[in-house]
């Protein structure tokens, strides 16, 4: 499987981020300190699973090598970069590359939603995902998680 395709359905398993999302990622958004790998989305680092922040530098080393290629043609450095180094790969292509390696993406989109609204707040999932309040209020009601004491601790701060 490229890593591409590896990396973008960890992400969307473990994040359950749009593929929009995803594609707005840039080399800047890694933040590597040789023992821990962590991603920089929408101001929230999120540590990565080991197994994730291999898939992740391996796509980044692949990336630089590339870049350092086209510099001159692009002044982003995208994590997903597309034939045209000035964008990022398009993505209605990358979800036909994820479907053609048998990952739905958006079955595991959901899948990761609804693991992740059972333990945050719709406001906090929202942000988190990109997503608005209202579809973030109904993961949480699928979820059936009740944030009242989260809220009242909340107060109390």
């Amino acid at each position: 499987m490229p890593i591409d395709v590896h990396t973008a359905g960890a992400l969307t398993l473990l994040f359950g981020l749009q593929h929009t999302r995803l594609l707005e990622l840039t080399l800047h958004d890694i933040i590597d300190n040789d023992t821990d790998v962590t991603l920089n989305l929408n101001g929230h680092r999120l540590p990565l699973p080991p197994e994730g922040a291999q898939l992740v530098r391996a796509l980044r080393d692949q990336c630089q090598k590339r870049r350092q290629l086209d510099q001159t043609a692009s002044t982003t450095p995208w994590l997903f970069p597309g034939q045209e180094p000035a964008r990022p790969l398009g993505a209605t292509y990358l979800y036909l590359k994820l479907r053609r390696h048998r990952i739905a993406p958006l079955a595991s989109r959901n899948t990761a939603r609804l693991a992740l609204a059972t333990d945050l707040p719709a406001s906090v999932l929202a942000d988190f995902t990109g997503t608005s309040i209202s579809n973030a209020t109904r993961w949480t009601g699928y979820a059936k998680r009740d944030w009242l004491d989260y809220m009242a601790s909340r107060t109390q701060i």
